[in-house]
């Protein structure tokens, strides 16, 4: 899924990251910045680490307010927030991804069996196993992947990534 992620902001360009088709469909780049930015808060959570984003105080840099919605992930931030965000064009956006999905993925490699079958905070407020809450997290990533299909399909580019 993090591949396909990656493979998507590469084909796209700047203005297909910013376009917003209607007022409550967020543009290509909220969802990858929203996938990032979930990745980023497990890599935190799983490895103890701080998030890329605050390491890098990427909510300065790129120019983002304060609230940035549950978590600082966007979500239920409201559909006017979300269309007055200015993301950064393809390659900063890239390089922000391909950090917080190594992060991500290097914290996962470090669980054993007896640890992803542990209760855990699922980032959302719940004691769930963290195999469960990982599961979770991949399907919510393949949802976005999924948008982000249809929305280069409306741009008039490949409506997959698996091309």
């Amino acid at each position: 899924v993090h591949r396909l992620l990656l493979d998507a902001v590469s084909a796209c360009t700047d203005e297909d990251l910013a376009w917003i088709p209607g007022p409550t469909s967020p543009p290509i780049a909220f969802h990858l910045w929203h996938c990032g930015r979930w990745a980023d808060r497990w890599a935190e959570a799983l490895s103890g680490n701080q998030q890329r984003w605050h390491r890098e105080d990427l909510t300065t840099k790129w120019g983002f307010p304060a609230e940035q919605g549950k978590g600082d992930t966007g979500m239920s931030l409201p559909d006017e927030e979300v269309a007055r965000l200015r993301f950064p064009g393809r390659d900063q956006m890239a390089t922000y991804l391909r950090g917080a999905f190594s992060d991500l993925e290097h914290a996962l490699a470090e669980l054993d069996d007896e640890s992803i079958l542990r209760e855990a905070d699922d980032l959302l407020g719940a004691e769930t196993p963290l195999a469960d809450s990982l599961t979770r997290q991949l399907s919510h990533a393949s949802r976005h992947l999924g948008m982000i299909e249809a929305l280069r399909g409306l741009r008039g580019g490949p409506g997959t990534a698996t091309l």
